[in-house]
């Protein structure tokens, strides 16, 4: 057993207390209200007419008049067609009243750079050009909002933020939050300090005008989040820049968006016999019916179940979104309390995640840190007790002393989902736990982690190993789950934990190289077991661009470049990436 195991909890009410975060009168919209993008006739009656073959491409159009004329010809529509329009008359309702949403203009960052500084740190020629081309793809992905968007938001599904900033790609053409994490740390990479500040600017504006960060900055988004990473995007800038003032204008607003985490998605569990508040992914209550995005999909899978069941699993598919994970059999448990690989069987809000949970110990703890380096230690001591509170908590209820392997717990079946994901090294990534006992857990992860094979294929590290056709689970690698799985074994600290990630670098970087090299583009996922193959499965195909993975690809390189090297006349006629 772990040292940490005998470690003393710190009680929460105090902490919470100290913080003064019941008294927190947090402002928040909670929900989007519109009767055209998020509910109503309007949006069932065009999207299960399946217009498009994209749920999504409906709801990012813009109104062609103001909503009220709008929803006044579609009454007009129904009441001569006797409430059963064809879908010729649908889709000619569509074109007279949408367009094509011009909320974005193509943007090139102004601190652009084809030449940073990281290429200095690659070793390899054919590394450094490969890191010069994903370098080269920022500014094709660059994207301001017109200001038409702001004057005339109704007409709009974008909610409108100041700075230009870049997408991930291909459908997602909005700001999204967990995927901006790797990209402004790609950017900062890239020597693009003044894009990334805008970018994070652009989510303290969203916490000040909404509470908080939705899933994306559409409207349909609201009512949910994503991964709570803006504490860490804050940390990763100030520690590039060293901007106090910028960090002193924005510490409060980086805060409240906590104070939002620990209002709206604590549950208190009871696990031998003590009591522990952690958090859950869980859309707001008030937020009804299929996501507008992926309406005709949700609609659809919920036929097979009894009409009483369907609200409750359409705000599991949206609570499931909020996590990022849409969808996995991370989230799929049954009757039985059995992990399957049913969508039906989604049930998000009653599982504790790991991922989660590590990320909001690390954002605690680093906003203790960055309090501190405003010289505020008062502060800075009330989030680091409550950061330790969450790290403890974390390891009595979510690491498993057996398996020695943290995994998420689910609070109905009061037990831990003993499967392999990716996520299970989060903690270490996150420096979620106990200061000097990172090596020790490591030494214990690394046994499961071989005993999984869960490293042992050639495209990177699948995200589960349940083949479900839902697109995070096998056999497809994600971006960010190389980032935490590599970084969190490099940073526990132990020597064999380091050694296994150096080895998943070189099979990360040359399944990029590999499929960069194939089709010139960089995807959001890759197949596990087709080295530089994307990914599939999920609700649609798979995209290009992409943001998050250029960024990792970065992350890597500054960091393990000069060790680095490239062998284009590898085995079965591949390139081949060694650590020298």
């Amino acid at each position: 057993m772990l040292k940490i195991c005998s470690a003393r909890l710190v009680p929460l009410y105090p902490v919470l207390g100290l913080l003064g975060a019941c008294a927190q009168a947090i402002n928040i919209v909670s929900v989007c209200n519109s009767s055209i993008y998020c509910g109503g006739e309007l949006l069932r009656t065009v999207q299960l007419a399946r217009i498009f073959p994209d749920s999504k491409t409906f709801v990012d159009l813009r109104l062609a008049h103001s909503e009220n004329e709008t929803l006044t010809n579609f009454t007009n529509l129904m009441r001569d067609t006797n409430n059963n329009p064809s879908r010729e008359q649908i889709a000619s309702f569509v074109d007279s009243n949408f367009i094509d949403g011009d909320e974005l203009f193509n943007w090139n960052p102004p601190d652009f750079d084809p030449n940073p500084p990281i290429l200095d740190r690659i070793a390899d020629p054919k590394l450094k050009q490969f890191a010069k081309d994903i370098i080269s793809i920022w500014p094709g992905l660059g994207r301001k909002v017109s200001p038409d968007v702001a004057q005339n938001s109704d007409q709009f599904s974008f909610i409108y933020v100041p700075n230009g900033f870049i997408v991930p790609g291909g459908r997602f053409k909005e700001l999204y939050y967990w995927d901006s994490f790797w990209i402004i740390r790609g950017l900062l990479i890239s020597n693009m300090t003044q894009t990334a500040q805008g970018m994070i600017d652009n989510f303290i504006y969203l916490v000040n005008k909404l509470g908080y960060i939705p899933n994306g900055s559409r409207i349909y988004y609201l009512g949910r989040s994503q991964p709570p990473l803006l504490a860490l995007m804050v940390s990763d800038y100030f520690s590039a820049t060293g901007d106090v003032a910028w960090l002193e204008q924005n510490i409060a607003t980086v805060e409240r968006e906590l104070y939002y985490w620990l209002e709206k998605k604590k549950f208190t569990v009871e696990v031998d016999g003590k009591q522990y508040r952690l958090l859950r992914y869980i859309s707001d209550e008030e937020d009804k019916g299929p996501r507008p995005e992926s309406y005709y999909e949700d609609y659809s899978s919920s036929r097979i179940l009894s009409e009483d069941r369907r609200e409750e699993f359409y705000k599991e598919m949206r609570s499931a979104a909020e996590s990022g994970w849409d969808f996995s059999s991370r989230w799929f448990v049954n009757a039985k309390n059995v992990t399957t690989d049913n969508l039906t069987d989604v049930h998000t809000s009653r599982i504790l995640p790991v991922d989660l949970n590590s990320m909001f110990a690390g954002a605690l703890q680093i906003v203790g840190d960055l309090r501190n380096q405003l010289k505020d230690r008062r502060s800075a001591q009330k989030w680091w007790s409550l950061a330790k509170y969450w790290r403890l908590a974390i390891e009595n209820v979510l690491w498993d002393p057996e398996d020695g392997v943290w995994y998420d717990y689910d609070t109905t079946a009061k037990a831990r989902k003993k499967h392999f994901y990716a996520s299970c090294a989060t903690p270490l990534w996150a420096e979620a736990v106990e200061p000097g006992a990172a090596p020790e857990y490591a030494a214990r992860l690394v046994r499961y982690l071989l005993a999984s094979s869960a490293l042992n294929f050639p495209g990177g590290i699948p995200t589960s190993m349940w083949h479900t056709g839902e697109q995070w689970d096998y056999p497809n690698a994600w971006p960010p789950l190389q980032s935490i799985m590599i970084g969190g074994l490099e940073k526990s600290g132990y020597q064999e934990a380091r050694k296994l990630a150096r080895e998943q670098v070189t099979v990360w970087i040359r399944a990029n190289y590999i499929g960069y090299g194939k089709w010139q583009k960089m995807f959001e996922k890759y197949s596990c077991v087709q080295p530089g193959g994307h990914g599939g499965g999920g609700e649609y195909s798979v995209q290009s661009g992409f943001g998050w993975t250029n960024g990792i690809v970065l992350e890597l390189l500054q960091r393990y470049g000069k060790e680095l090297q490239l062998d284009e006349d590898g085995e079965n006629g591949l390139p081949n990436v060694r650590m020298v």
